[in-house]
């Protein structure tokens, strides 16, 4: 992610608890304070700024909250410091003002936010023409929402009637156009309308004429709903897609590509690429003369290594025009472009036995201090962390025999675009790396000298937007629909409103479906990182940004140039989501599992929450989707810090870490205890610099024995294939110990964690069908468990204790070495 403003460090806080599900810390009931949190303005993701007062019904109100209409926000609950439970709740404010939230302990995901009203009032009256059907969402537009279309819908008050009120201050005026529910469908018109708020709360009589188009249906949602989701040459694939609507609709086209262009048609032609057919195969009512059909078609079978890119229509025989999914739009040049690729999906066996070092290059070693950001002297440390500190590439060369001699093998390298910012994370130029870093000779010896010491190197790619200060955003902004690259980005109203990442100005989005701008991507700036400088791979910012179709041809430019390449994704998402990406990515980070094992190592919560992370990872992930677990990184607070300074509890993490499925990544410093030199709640600001302080390289100031048991797990995890690839099988969990199994062929290795009392786990005979089977714990040869006189497995599992044993026949000191 993104970092060095204020709003995205608040984000940071956000994103790291999405998917973490935490219980109730008391009874509803019992809870001493409540506050909403999150993503716009006056609201953050890391203060209390904005509690509730609890009310006579129980429920929880706040104080008046100014938010601008029509922009979406997500928020969440923190009841006693404890996040409500699930995803973020999601509001979008019909028009600009001041709401009151209402929290509802006993039903604490509902959506209750009320408007205040204003004093004065206008109530719009629509008379609509005789081809707006009965079953259309009539919406209004207007300067008070951002002329959102989706936001404030008119009721009907009779046969071509609709009406609105509207609130507001007496004297203020506003401007709007109606809409179809969507700006594809606004009315045909010049000019806005203005209307004026009165105490009166006088009407407005109005009438249109003509919309510029009519939807075919409510909605039409294909959402990659396509079976086998991950093809191969042998597959036909079924597309399916689901069609909300009141009127007749009675078949549908996909109109498909295999040579990586853009398909397209309508209404059965198709003008580029081939035609197939899609059949209702249902029909049920949702009542109200709503109907929901789903339609299908088949894609035949292609060879490996196609980009299949489709879009698809639906449309009545009896009628006019056609609808497209996702994005409901009439035209295809405006649908949503779908694509897979075919191909014997596999992820490269390197990556699958990865331990990954994860270098923040700023932060990490000063190797020259000439090429050093001025700063001023009398900046204090906590002002100096928003800036640069002076790391650099010389310094990742200085310490490459430090990270080798860990025991990993591979290296993930922060952003050194030429940027703003010390983090990378807006780059100014995708094709040069800022000078306060190094030079291109410099990252080329970084990863030669890697692949001599037998480590890979990956490198943090940005696609998904730019810096402000980039020249192509530069050009598009001073010259307008005359620059070539105007069309590279999304301006909604040139040049002051474009699409950014996560609403900051200072990061336009790139339009990377604009076929110039993925070219660039494909043709320029893939072909620099991996063969120019001589990368493994990419881990791949925010990507869930770009669309699937960019990933489609990401996968297939990154893999013709280095097919062995590894290509994971930063999803900050649910299971579900992550999933979505497997076929055209090799892996992604494992957020859901870094939830689980910070809450139950860190926060001491149930071990059943990691049990359950790891039984939803099995049944969710595909095999060869590499998923990159991690304790903590540089958008998060360090995992030492949550935990409260207890190093074993960071022991504990890291040994489940680097012996559960999945490709271990270590944050710099963490292995040598890294924590904060403050808590970042107590700022407003840049709360990320203390996730993000200098690597202590003064042995004074590092945790040896720390940094010794990291190389002991992970010279373990390297000497044991069944540790990296193995099965596993979870054998017991309670709610303070865990205890499972990794295996192959050849070897059996059991895990024993306790994160609360001493206990006895006893492992019945179905853990040793032939009865003759010992437990040798791998760090003490003496310590061997042998079956009691039930043939039982009886372990003494201490508080807070790490056992790892090697499963073995009787009590033979020297096993079979796996191969």
């Amino acid at each position: 992610m993104k970092k060095g403003l204020g709003i995205l460090m608040s984000l940071v806080l956000l994103l790291g608890i999405i998917w973490v599900q935490l219980p109730a810390s008391a009874a509803a009931s019992s809870y001493q304070k409540v506050v909403i949190r999150g993503s716009l303005p006056p609201l953050d993701w890391g203060s209390d700024n904005n509690p509730l007062a609890l009310q006579q019904d129980g429920t929880w109100k706040s104080n008046p909250i100014p938010l601008t209409g029509g922009s979406k926000l997500e928020f969440k609950y923190v009841r006693d410091g404890q996040w409500m439970d699930g995803g973020n709740l999601e509001f979008t404010p019909p028009q600009t003002g001041s709401y009151v939230f209402v929290f509802h302990p006993d039903e604490e995901r509902k959506v209750d936010i009320n408007l205040l009203e204003g004093k004065g009032k206008v109530t719009l009256n629509l008379t609509v023409p005789k081809s707006t059907p009965d079953w259309a969402n009539i919406t209004a537009g207007t300067s008070l929402n951002s002329y959102n279309y989706s936001v404030s819908s008119l009721k009907k008050a009779g046969e071509q009637k609709y009406s609105i009120e509207l609130t507001g201050e007496p004297g203020q005026s506003f401007s709007y156009y109606y809409a179809l529910g969507d700006a594809k469908f606004k009315e045909v018109r010049s000019e806005p309308r203005t209307a004026v708020f009165t105490e009166a709360g006088q009407p407005v009589n109005d009438e249109v004429e003509k919309w510029t188009a009519v939807p075919v249906a409510k909605n039409v949602t294909h959402d990659f709903n396509y079976q086998p989701f991950i093809p191969d040459h042998k597959d036909n694939v079924t597309v399916k897609t689901t069609v909300e609507h009141y009127g007749p609709v009675n078949k549908g086209g996909i109109y498909y590509t295999t040579d990586g262009s853009a398909p397209s048609g309508k209404r059965g032609l198709a003008t580029h690429g081939m035609f197939v057919p899609m059949y209702a195969v249902s029909k049920t009512s949702l009542g109200g003369g709503l109907y929901k059909s789903v339609l299908t078609g088949v894609i035949p079978k292609q060879k490996d290594n196609t980009r299949v890119k489709y879009k698809m229509d639906v449309w009545s025989t009896a009628g006019d025009g056609s609808q497209f999914a996702d994005t409901n739009s009439i035209q295809p040049e405006d649908a949503t472009e779908f694509a897979y690729y075919i191909d014997d999906y596999q992820s490269p066996e390197w990556a699958k036995n990865a331990s990954i070092y994860h270098v923040f290059v700023d932060r990490f070693m000063d190797g020259n201090p000439k090429n050093n950001e001025p700063v001023d002297p009398d900046l204090s440390y906590d002002e100096r962390l928003k800036g640069w500190m002076g790391g650099d590439l010389q310094g990742v060369k200085d310490k490459i025999s430090y990270i080798k001699d860990l025991g990993v093998n591979t290296i993930w390298i922060s952003p050194v675009f030429n940027g703003p910012y010390s983090h990378g994370y807006h780059p100014a130029d995708y094709l040069k790396i800022d000078p306060r870093f190094g030079t291109n000779k410099l990252m080329k010896d970084i990863i030669k000298e890697a692949h001599k010491k037998g480590m890979k190197v990956v490198y943090d790619l940005v696609p998904n937007h730019t810096s402000i200060q980039h020249p192509f955003f530069q050009d598009a902004l001073n010259n307008g629909t005359t620059s070539p690259y105007y069309n590279w980005y999304t301006f909604t109203k040139w040049p002051t409103e474009y699409k950014t990442f996560y609403g900051v100005t200072e990061l336009p989005e790139l339009n990377n479906d604009n076929p110039a701008t993925r070219s660039y991507m494909m043709d320029k700036v893939v072909p620099f990182w991996l063969n120019e400088l001589g990368f493994d791979g990419f881990r791949l910012d925010y990507a869930k940004g770009p669309s699937y179709s960019f990933w489609v041809d990401f996968r297939h430019a990154v893999k013709n140039l280095k097919p062995n390449a590894f290509i994971y994704g930063e999803v900050w998402d649910s299971r579900e989501k992550i999933n979505t990406y497997s076929g055209k990515l090799d892996g992604a980070l494992d957020f859901p599992m870094q939830g689980a094992l910070l809450d139950v190592f860190a926060k001491g919560q149930s071990m059943h929450e990691l049990s359950e992370a790891v039984r939803l990872n099995e049944q969710t992930y595909n095999r060869e989707y590499v998923m990159g677990t991690f304790l903590d990184n540089h958008d998060m607070p360090r995992f030492l810090f949550e935990s409260g300074g207890d190093v074993n509890k960071l022991k504990q993490a890291a040994a489940a870490q680097f012996t559960l499925p999945g490709a271990p990544i270590i944050y710099y410093g963490t292995e040598v205890g890294l924590s904060q030199s403050k808590d970042h709640s107590t700022v407003d600001d840049y709360k990320d610099r203390y996730f993000r302080e200098m690597m202590p390289w003064d042995k004074a100031h590092q945790n040896t024995s720390l940094k010794q048991y990291y190389k002991k797990l992970i010279k373990l995890r390297n000497d044991e294939p069944a540790l990296r690839t193995g099965k596993y099988k979870e054998w017991y969990s309670d709610d303070q110990v865990i205890v499972f199994e990794r295996s192959n062929k050849h070897d059996r290795f059991l895990v024993v964690l306790n994160n609360g009392n001493e206990e006895k786990v006893t492992l019945k005979k179905s853990f040793d069908h032939g009865h003759d089977l010992v437990l040798r714990n791998v760090w003490d040869k003496k310590d061997v468990i042998g079956p009691g006189k039930k043939d039982d497995l009886t372990i003494d599992s201490k508080g807070g204790s790490i056992q790892i044993f090697e499963v073995v026949k009787g009590k033979k000191s020297v096993k079979k070495k796996a191969s």
